[in-house]
């Protein structure tokens, strides 16, 4: 089974259809990938003005916005396509007369083909599965290097209003110093009535945030407030001006990598005059399915 085949059944749907079929429905869903405002059409017949004869067009374009066809033969060979199957086309094209025709297929084309398709303005594409070789030169993954200075939790004494020296020695009941650890998200700042102002962490960590850093080195400091701000020490106000603080710094390095976005890549389009080339994903193409009329339609 052509491989073509495979990747449709999986990300298309599973039914049965001629050789070749698959092959051109996965191409019209290609076509719509590179303009989804295009109407793309599957298998229609048609014939030029004032003319009898119907021909079978794999696919059909009707680009956005203006009054423009496209026409496209599709072969799934598994040999180069040679002149008499451009010859062939090209009757179609003559008769129709569409603003471009596009012959695409799988291995490739013959010299005498490729030199036919350009006496007559006809376009040729593979359309092959993608393979890992067709990596080269893209970008597959960024991989972004990060270095970032650390720091352990800060030690911060605050500097007290010398206006509160009385009621601090009271609330401290004898001690010189108050030491615990705090919740910077549920002890608050007050102001001189009592009332919540800001969390610790809304105050202190921009400020804190700012201070340089030296990797390896304490780095040690004041910072003082540009108003008195208040906290509670053992169920008493106290005012305070700033706070004396200290700290590690230390290196983190880590490494990030960025893929295609988990998406696997599925098909190659290239154009013989390397005039347009794209990378078909499996997120592409599981998009999209047909309508009754052949009408390319998202899912």
């Amino acid at each position: 089974m052509s491989r073509m085949n495979l990747i449709y059944d999986q990300y298309v749907v599973k039914e049965k259809l001629k050789n070749g079929t698959k092959y051109e429905k996965l191409a019209a869903i290609v076509y719509k990938v590179l303009e989804t405002q295009d109407v793309v059409i599957h298998d229609m017949r048609l014939s030029g003005v004032g003319k009898k004869t119907k021909h079978q067009i794999d696919i059909v374009i009707e680009k956005a916005g203006v009054k423009k066809r496209v026409l496209i033969e599709c072969k799934d060979y598994a040999n180069t396509v040679g002149i008499s199957i451009i010859r062939d086309f090209h009757g179609a094209v003559h008769q129709i007369k569409p603003d471009e025709a596009i012959v695409v297929t799988t291995q490739g084309y013959t010299r005498e083909a490729v030199h036919f398709a350009d006496d007559e303005n006809i376009k040729l594409a593979v359309l092959r599965e993608f393979e890992e070789t067709d990596w080269e030169g893209r970008i597959k993954e960024i991989h972004i290097t990060i270095k970032t200075l650390l720091f352990d939790t800060p030690q911060i004494s605050f500097i007290y209003d010398e206006n509160d020296t009385e009621k601090l020695k009271e609330a401290l009941n004898g001690k010189d110093t108050l030491q615990q650890e705090a919740d910077t998200r549920a002890n608050y700042f007050y102001d001189a009535k009592g009332n919540a102002v800001s969390t610790y962490e809304s105050v202190l960590s921009p400020i804190i945030n700012g201070f340089s850093r030296i990797n390896g080195q304490e780095t040690t400091g004041q910072y003082m407030f540009d108003e008195v701000k208040y906290i509670y020490v053992n169920d008493t106000l106290i005012g305070t001006k700033g706070f004396d603080y200290s700290f590690m710094c230390y290196s983190v390095e880590g490494t990030s990598v960025v893929d295609a976005g988990g998406k696997i890549a599925l098909l190659l389009l290239k154009y013989l005059d390397e005039s347009q080339e794209k990378v078909i994903f499996d997120q592409d193409i599981s998009r999209w399915t047909f309508d009754k009329k052949g009408t390319v339609k998202e899912k």
